[in-house]
C-alpha cells in the first residue's frame, strides 16, 4: 500500500556542489556516502535535541544530491541548510517539475512522513527509522547524533510507530490526540488517509468466503509503548475507537 501523503504534496531540494556530499554527511541521520545514482534512501533531518525536523528521501546525481520531502517543510530545511553551510561549497535550491515517482520505491504505507504539525516531536527510533535503513551508527557526527546513538544503544524507546484504522467518519488531521480510556493523551497522528481496505467475509449460508473491500481511515500514529492493547480513541469531535493493525517495521 503507498504511503499516506499525497505526491503533490511532496516537492525538491537540490544539494549541488563539490562539499555536498560532506556537508550532507554533517546533518543527516543516514550514510551520504552509502547514496548511489538512480536508487533512493531514507533520511532524516533532526534538532539537536535528537528530535526529527523533517525525513527525506535523497539521491544522487550529477553534481551532487536532490532531497524529496514534503513542501509544507521545504522552507523549512532549505533555511537549516542555508545556516549551517558557513564555508561550505554547495548551493541549495528548490526544484520543480522532478518526476517524484521516480524516487518513492522506498515508502509504504507505514513510511512516517513529517508535517509542521509533527515537525520536532520525535526521536528517529520512534518512528522505527532505524528498520528501514535510514539511521547510520557507524558514520561521523551530525546534528543529534548524541541522543540518537544512546537511544539505540540503552534501548530506551518510550513511543513507536504503528498503523490503526477507524471508521472515515471520522475527521483526522495531523498531530490529532490519541487517547486512552482515562482520556489520557497516549500518542499523536501523523498521517490519515480514507482508502479501500479488503476484508475476507463468509456467506452464511454456502459458507464460502470471499474478499469485499470497504472504506477505513488509515491512521499513522506514534503511541505510547505500553499501551497498545488498550482501548483507544481519537481525541476529536467523532471519538472514533481506533483498531491498532500492528506495529510491524514500516
Amino acid at each position: 500500500m503507498q504511503s499516506l501523503i499525497k505526491l503533490t504534496d511532496l516537492g525538491c531540494l537540490s544539494v549541488i556542489g563539490v562539499d555536498a556530499t560532506s556537508f550532507l554527511q554533517g546533518q543527516t541521520t543516514c550514510d551520504v556516502n552509502e547514496v548511489i545514482e538512480h536508487k533512493s534512501n531514507m533520511g532524516a533531518f533532526c534538532n539537536p535535541k535528537g528530535k526529527v525536523i523533517s525525513i527525506f528521501l535523497i539521491t544522487k546525481v550529477n553534481g551532487g544530491f536532490l532531497l524529496i520531502l514534503p513542501k509544507s517543510l521545504l522552507v523549512t530545511i532549505q533555511e537549516l541548510l542555508e545556516r549551517y553551510k558557513l564555508r561550505a561549497k554547495v548551493e541549495i535550491s528548490e526544484i520543480e517539475n522532478v518526476p517524484i515517482t521516480k524516487f518513492l520505491q522506498p515508502t509504504t504505507v507505514r513510511t512516517p512522513w513529517i508535517l509542521p504539525e509533527t515537525s520536532e516531536q520525535f526521536i528517529p527510533q520512534a518512528l522505527k527509522l532505524d528498520e528501514v535503513g535510514a539511521i547510520s551508527f557507524t558514520k561521523g557526527c551530525y546534528t543529534g547524533q548524541e541522543i540518537v546513538v544512546r537511544t539505540h544503544y540503552l534501548g530506551e524507546v518510550k513511543r513507536q510507530l504503528n498503523l490503526a484504522l477507524c471508521e472515515p467518519s471520522a475527521s483526522v488531521e495531523p498531530d490529532c490526540s490519541i487517547v486512552d480510556e482515562n482520556g489520557e493523551k497516549v500518542g499523536s497522528v501523523l498521517l490519515a488517509q480514507v482508502r479501500r481496505i479488503p476484508r475476507k467475509v463468509k456467506d452464511s449460508i454456502t459458507d464460502e468466503v470471499e474478499t469485499i473491500s470497504v472504506s477505513k481511515m488509515v491512521i499513522l500514529c506514534v503511541l505510547n509503548t505500553e499501551v497498545t492493547n488498550t482501548t483507544l480513541r481519537l481525541d476529536n469531535a467523532m471519538r472514533e475507537i481506533l483498531k491498532i493493525v500492528d506495529g510491524r517495521k514500516s
